[in-house]
């Protein structure tokens, strides 16, 4: 499938008890979700921590969501076990909530209607043996 999925700007909140945010880029990538982002105070924003990257693989996922809202959106991922999502920081052990900015419905929706269908494929081809299982 030759179409595009661009990468969609996110932001996880209540970090560390609401003192910290995350903000970030996700995008698909042939073994999972990418992401790229930072972690900064949620009063001012001014300290940022050091751009970190990680790659959560199909093979830590358990169910991939998507919600729609009035004024924004979310991707909810649900991970296999309690350290699925490599060190990313979130409030929900075993889950990661991503606000999507409500200009980025549109290009969310892609990425998860993708990301499920090539959960899916992951799936099946564990299913059939080719993944070692």
């Amino acid at each position: 499938m030759n179409t595009r999925i661009r990468t969609v700007p996110f932001e996880i909140t209540g970090v560390s008890y609401g003192l910290k945010e995350v903000k970030g880029l996700i995008k698909l990538n042939e073994e999972g979700f990418e992401l790229e982002y930072t972690l900064q105070d949620s009063f001012v924003g001014i300290f940022k921590s050091d751009m970190k990257s990680t790659i959560i693989p199909y093979g830590n996922l358990e169910e991939i969501t998507y919600e729609k809202g009035w004024f924004g959106s979310k991707i909810i991922l649900e991970g296999t076990s309690m350290d699925a999502f490599g060190g990313l920081p979130g409030t929900e052990p075993g889950s990661r909530t991503l606000k999507i900015n409500r200009k980025h419905h549109n290009e969310a929706e892609k990425l998860v209607s993708h990301a499920r269908m090539r959960l899916s494929e992951y799936r099946l081809n564990a299913m059939e043996g080719e993944d070692g299982f």
